[in-house]
């Protein structure tokens, strides 16, 4: 499916979160506690030696939401161009506006956005909707702080999704405008007899298990299986949605569904940009610091959401 192979630089940085002659443990016997420790295990692994990254302004804020306070890191350059709300990836489970910090700095320095990092509810404390509760919550607060300003929804993998499904409920609600979607390889739906899924599950650091088993306790509950907002692939029309930005990593088990995706947003009239990047693998965005073809592909995404936000200013 993918003839470029990973690049090496991503072997050999991947490689240094195993210790030699470990037996790797399923993600389903792992408390929620080691999960997310792995995750700030792995991050302090590829932002190490990293050049800081400087904001004009950042401030952590709280949020009233509908399912209790929803805290938020706020970065603000000195003239804001638009207002990004970005939503951390990890699964539904791990990560924060800590582990993403990096990646935000970077987004609101290289794009002029005034980014909204969202602390939301996780699994398995808080289980659909909550987390997506707190990012629509997080969206419409944000949607205030500049309303003359274009609104994007971000968010890297779970928060890829997170992000998309806001879309969607702000399409169905009369929700805030929303201008733009920017997905970095989100879980779009629950198929893992995709063909990206059968051609990487040998190679993935995620395993197909590990897949199926975060798949399950996010998207698998009676509430969430009948609900498109869990899974925006479940969405019977993507009409009427914003212009989107769909990253998709080359050897990503999830690249057949983005892809899928970014077909079904075009037929349904909605500009897509679509960014493929061959050689890397699903989670580039937070080793983009030593890794310079992650670091060129985060250039890539930037410029991409430049674009989007001049075409949305030109528009307007």
């Amino acid at each position: 499916m993918n003839e470029t192979p990973i690049d090496p630089d991503v072997v050999e940085l991947l490689d240094e979160l195993v210790s030699p002659g470990a037996v790797p443990v399923p993600a389903a016997e792992l408390t929620a506690d080691q999960l997310r420790q792995g995750m700030r295990d792995a991050i302090a692994l590829f932002v190490r030696d990293a050049e800081p990254v400087a904001v004009y302004d950042v401030r952590d804020a709280v949020v009233p939401g509908g399912g209790g306070d929803i805290p938020v890191r706020l970065y603000s350059p000195e003239t804001p161009t638009s207002v990004l709300v970005y939503l951390h990836g990890g699964a539904w489970n791990s990560g924060d506006i800590d582990t993403h910090d990096l990646v935000t700095r970077r987004l609101s320095r290289d794009t002029g956005a005034v980014v909204v990092s969202v602390d939301y509810r996780m699994l398995p404390e808080h289980p659909f909707p909550a987390p997506f509760d707190d990012a629509y919550d997080a969206t419409v607060w944000a949607a205030a702080l500049r309303p003359d300003l274009p609104l994007l929804v971000a968010g890297d993998s779970a928060g890829g999704t997170l992000a998309a499904c806001v879309a969607l409920r702000a399409r169905d609600e009369d929700g805030p405008r929303i201008d733009g979607q920017v997905l970095v390889y989100p879980g779009i739906d629950d198929d893992l007899e995709a063909p990206s899924m059968l051609a990487f599950r040998d190679t993935s650091r995620v395993s197909l298990d590990d897949l199926r088993f975060y798949f399950r306790e996010y998207a698998g509950t009676p509430a969430a299986l009948a609900s498109p907002y869990a899974l925006p692939g479940r969405a019977t029309s993507l009409a009427g949605l914003p212009p989107a930005v769909v990253v998709v990593a080359g050897h990503d088990l999830l690249r057949s569904s983005n892809e899928d995706y970014a077909r079904r947003l075009r037929a349904d009239g909605v500009p897509v940009v679509v960014q493929l990047d061959p050689g890397l693998v699903h989670g580039w965005i937070d080793f983009a610091p030593r890794v310079a073809s992650a670091d060129r592909a985060f250039s890539e995404l930037t410029g991409s959401v430049n674009d989007l936000v001049g075409r949305v200013a030109v528009g307007s």
